[in-house]
Order: C-alpha cells, then sequence, then structure tokens
C-alpha cells in the first residue's frame, strides 16, 4: 500500500535533504573539530531553529498576504537569510 499523501517528488526531496545534511555534519564536524554524533545534533537544532522561525514568519505573513504573496516573501525571507 502506498504512503498516504507521498509522490515521487517527495521522496525524491527527503532523499536529497538527507543527504545534504550528512554532507553538512561531515563539513562541521571537521570543522569545529567535533565528533560526527556532536555534529549531527548541532546541525538538526539549527535545522529545527530555522524551520521554527520560517514557521513564525509565514504565520505571520499569511494575515497580510494571499498564499502566492506569502509564499514569495517567504522565499526571500529565505533568500535573505541565506545570504547573511
Amino acid at each position: 500500500m502506498p504512503l498516504c499523501g507521498f509522490n515521487k517528488g517527495m521522496i525524491t526531496g527527503i532523499a536529497i535533504f538527507a543527504e545534504g545534511l550528512f554532507e553538512a555534519t561531515l563539513q562541521r564536524a571537521k570543522e569545529n573539530n567535533v565528533d560526527i554524533e556532536t555534529s549531527f545534533r548541532n546541525e538538526v537544532r539549527d535545522i529545527t531553529e530555522f524551520l521554527n522561525a520560517l514557521e513564525r514568519e509565514h504565520q505571520k505573513l499569511k494575515l497580510e498576504y494571499t498564499p502566492k504573496e506569502t509564499m514569495g516573501k517567504i522565499v526571500k525571507w529565505i533568500d535573505d537569510k541565506d545570504s547573511g
């Protein structure tokens, strides 16, 4: 039986995310001179903080903008966070 709500694109996205998480974990472990388990916990903590901030921003924007406008503003918010 197929998983409820999942399609091939979503599974592909999860696989790409997992690969990126693994690569970032290894890179930061080396940069911070920590073991892989500590680095992984740090990565997951950082991702969780980012997702919480993203959700707060989304909740704020959706009160004022249409779904399409909100998504555009969220993409810009992510880009602004990524660049500095």
